[in-house]
């Protein structure tokens, strides 16, 4: 598993090439995604994304200066789900397990919310309250 970074302020012009050759000396990328503004770089090495977010953040590629930081939340593959999409099953592969995308959503996080139900019979447990 690589470690992705994030770069922001990218250019529209900046092509495939012009990340590898900013990037290169940084180690293996093993893929890069380019988007309108933005895009994402994942390197085999996590250390090696750590120098690169550390010697690059502010550099200029392609005439802009870029923002370069590790990026946030999980790598989407669903690109690589939707190949696998069947078509013979009427649902895509994403709410196919509880109707859920865990694609799209990382793992639940623990926040300070709690509920208090109160007036609850002394008959009903705990557990019963877990799927509301």
């Amino acid at each position: 598993m690589g470690t992705r970074i994030y770069i922001g302020r990218l250019s529209y012009q900046a092509r495939e090439k012009d990340v590898e050759r900013f990037f290169r000396g940084f180690g293996r990328l093993r893929e890069i995604n380019l988007k309108n503004g933005f895009g994402f770089v994942e390197f085999d090495d996590p250390r090696d994304a750590d120098d690169a977010v550390y010697e690059l953040n502010g550099k200029e590629l392609v005439g802009e200066r870029v923002i370069i930081e590790h990026a946030r939340g999980p790598i989407r593959r669903e690109y690589r789900e939707r190949e696998r999409y069947d078509s013979r099953d009427s649902r895509p592969p994403y709410r196919r397990r509880g109707g859920v995308d865990k694609l799209r959503y990382g793992p639940p996080t623990r926040t300070e919310n709690r509920l208090i139900v109160e007036n609850l019979s002394s008959r009903c447990s705990w557990q019963l309250m877990l799927p509301y």
